[in-house]
């Protein structure tokens, strides 16, 4: 019986469009043993990029190149959709995917305590660098630092 996914387990897969390259091999390493079959992919496509304006209208900027990837794992498949062209990563990402609505528990935990220990690194990342522009924020009102 097919095991709905949690939402934890939900936002993994958007974990690793931020992981550095040795992180996304060594996921891929993780999964290397495991019976995951990569049923389409990966390719490289153009999709059209929307933003919203100031006016909430949808518009588009224009395309962008992505590499897709479609995974089958234990009759769980898994889709993965990253920007740029890296065949891994969309292959990782997928993968993810499969083995979290897959009934494989032990597999899931190993997975999930890598992507959260990566989660942790990338959000110190993100805090280190929100600190370092924060330092430089100036009010033009007053033409004080904040």
């Amino acid at each position: 019986m097919k095991q709905a996914p949690s939402a934890a387990d939900r936002d993994l897969p958007d974990c690793i469009l931020h992981l550095p390259e040795p992180a996304v091999r060594k996921l891929l390493g993780l999964v290397a043993g495991e019976a995951v079959t990569v049923v389409r992919g990966p390719v490289t496509g153009l999709v059209m990029m929307s933003a919203m304006d100031s006016h909430e209208t949808a518009f588009y900027l224009g395309e962008v190149l992505v590499t897709e990837a479609e995974v089958d794992y234990g009759g769980c498949r898994g889709y993965g959709m990253v920007l740029g062209d890296d065949a891994d990563r969309a292959i990782a990402r997928a993968a993810v995917e499969a083995i979290g609505a897959s009934p494989n528990r032990a597999l899931r935990e190993r997975v999930n305590r890598l992507l959260a220990a990566e989660s942790r690194k990338i959000e110190a990342r993100r805090r280190r660098a929100a600190s370092l522009i924060a330092a430089t924020r100036v009010d033009f009102e007053t033409m004080k630092r904040t």
